[in-house]
């Protein structure tokens, strides 16, 4: 999820450096991020680089932060879904739909790379 214009340095901490893939992955980086913004808000003073920066930082947070709730939603969805099914209970398709999306990008997102060749 790393993007041209996002403020990951290499400094920043790992969790930050590299595409998170999982909700705790996607919390790490927002964290991260929101240390970051701390770090450069006592410095803003009109400078218009420095509110930039700040500002680039908690969009990003944030949207690290949706991702991860969207992942643990879909997950959440997933294992339900499991669950009923494990349970005997006959699936509700447009239920089981989704779930079957929610898999598929989970597995895609953790393949691993060379299997993804």
């Amino acid at each position: 999820m790393i993007h041209d214009s996002s403020p990951h340095a290499p400094t920043t901490e790992a969790a930050a450096t590299v595409a998170p893939r999982s909700a705790a992955e996607h919390h790490a980086a927002a964290e991260a991020l929101f240390t970051r913004a701390r770090e450069v808000h006592p410095t803003i003073n009109g400078s218009v680089g420095h509110e930039n920066e700040y500002r680039r930082c908690l969009d990003w947070a944030d949207m690290h932060l949706r991702l991860a709730e969207a992942l643990t939603a879909g997950a959440g969805l997933l294992a339900t879904q499991l669950r009923l099914k494990a349970d005997g209970y006959k699936p509700n398709l447009s239920l089981g739909s989704e779930a079957y999306q929610w898999d598929t990008l989970l597995t895609d997102i953790h393949r691993k790379p060379e299997e993804k060749a």
